[in-house]
């Protein structure tokens, strides 16, 4: 389970300059990294950029497709306005903050770590916070009801380890789901399963947020893309998975632009 505070926060810095007039860049995604500290530029082979597959999911972010029917939290904020849509066959979008889940395996100066995240890796070790860019859902219905009036996971075919392309700022990432709020309902930010905006140390590095557990994050303006079904959950461990999601990018890009018809 995760720990939130709220955060205040700075937009971030370029990898690979695409197509106007927005400039979407992939920090670490529009490449196929070999390692940690090498990658490959696979860009060339993506059809669709970033900037015209964020616009295509933000076009079909409409009042038609929403799936809850009752608002989420905005982890950052409080403010109940964050809404899931299905923009595309079993694609599912969202916009919020980015609070900073500094769980798992790997050791933080938060005070509020914890060393497990609800889901593994493929060997069972705990995901680390600062080697894995992960997003955070709502653990289970807060409302106990089925269907749930709010996106829970469970009712959309999405398991743990499910990829999802995240931008912000012209940035555009893979990250896979990796930690999960509790249902309690809180007056502060802490562990409510209605809560969207929260993702992984190294999410927030690699799209440039102010990473640290007690100081970071942003308040808005990430979006979420998560591609449901089983052959969208990465397999891997702690040491590859990041590698793993950044492969899976431009595929994902170029599924969702043909799927939407861009």
């Amino acid at each position: 389970m995760s720990s939130k505070r709220r955060r205040i926060a700075v937009a971030a810095a370029a990898a690979l300059a695409l197509a106007a007039p927005l400039v979407a860049k992939v920090a670490d995604a529009a490449t196929t990294p070999k390692s940690e500290n090498s990658t490959v530029d696979t860009a060339a082979a993506a059809s669709f950029t970033p900037a015209q597959v964020l616009a295509g999911v933000k076009k079909n972010m409409t009042t038609p497709k929403k799936v809850n029917s009752k608002p989420h939290i905005n982890t950052q904020t409080r403010a109940k306005n964050v809404n899931v849509f299905q923009v595309t066959s079993g694609v599912f979008a969202y916009t919020s903050s980015m609070a900073i889940d500094t769980d798992g395996s790997d050791s933080d100066h938060d005070p509020d770590h914890q060393g497990q995240t609800t889901f593994q890796d493929s060997n069972g070790k705990a995901l680390g916070a600062h080697h894995v860019p992960f997003y955070v859902l709502g653990d289970d219905c807060w409302d106990r009801k089925s269907p749930c009036p709010h996106f829970f996971f469970k009712e959309h075919n999405i398991k743990g380890r499910q990829f999802a392309l995240m931008f912000y700022k012209g940035k555009c990432i893979g990250s896979i789901f990796g930690d999960t709020q509790t249902a309690n309902d809180q007056t502060t930010s802490d562990n409510d399963s209605r809560e969207l905006g929260e993702a992984s140390v190294k999410a927030a590095q690699l799209l440039g947020i102010p990473s640290s557990g007690t100081t970071g994050g942003v308040d808005n303006g990430v979006t979420v893309v998560i591609l449901s079904g089983a052959s969208w959950v990465v397999n891997g461990t702690n040491s590859n998975l990041n590698a793993k999601a950044q492969a899976m990018v431009t595929k994902a890009l170029n599924t969702l632009g043909t799927s939407m018809g861009l």
